[in-house]
């Protein structure tokens, strides 16, 4: 067993390193509410409303918003590695579960991360005012020909790659911290 995963190791280092590295989506100052690591807000703040309470997301385009751009910036928070060990591989499956999430709202895949979370941002802010118009409009340069990203996120449900892309994620930062197991 341990002799199949030294051969497998070469091919996982070398798919690790073929990963692009993106710029990284800077949360506003205004969305990090006094939170001290950007990367740990973003993360727990989609895992909270992706994997604690998804059934609250239904019929709340705001907060699915909110958490959509969430994911969008926790997609780059943990690709150089940096403090996390398990960072790159934790950065390529929340890149599949945005991709995932990406298509199911109909957002395009050419938006870079900051247009996507800035998009995502601005429209949530417009849900909250009631402003549908200003929700599509917000979400207008980053969507798909022909979807309605507005729609979308008001009937939202978790696709399966960020489910798990979240909890991975989620575990990583408890081992990071010390909180050992998954919550």
């Amino acid at each position: 067993m341990i002799r199949r995963g030294l051969l497998l190791l070469p091919l996982l280092l070398a798919a690790c390193e073929r990963m692009t590295v993106e710029p990284v989506a800077e949360l506003p100052p205004e969305v990090m509410r006094g939170a001290g690591d950007p990367a740990r807000f973003a993360t727990e703040s989609a895992a909270h409303a992706f994997l604690d309470r998804e059934r609250a997301l239904r019929g709340d385009p705001a907060a699915a918003a909110f958490a959509a751009a969430m994911v969008e910036n926790a997609a780059t928070a943990f690709q150089d590695g940096g403090r996390f060990a398990d960072g790159p591989w934790v950065t390529r499956l929340l890149r599949e579960g945005r991709a995932a999430l990406r298509q199911a709202i109909g957002l395009t895949a050419e938006a870079t991360p900051q247009q996507a979370q800035d998009a995502l941002l601005a429209a949530a802010a417009a849900f909250r005012r009631g402003d549908q118009a200003g929700a599509a409009a917000a979400l207008a340069p980053v969507a798909q020909r022909n979807a309605d990203p507005a729609t979308a996120l008001a009937a939202l449900e978790t696709p399966q790659p960020l489910r798990r892309a979240l909890r991975e994620a989620r575990a990583m930062l408890s081992r990071e911290s010390g909180g050992g197991a998954n919550r």
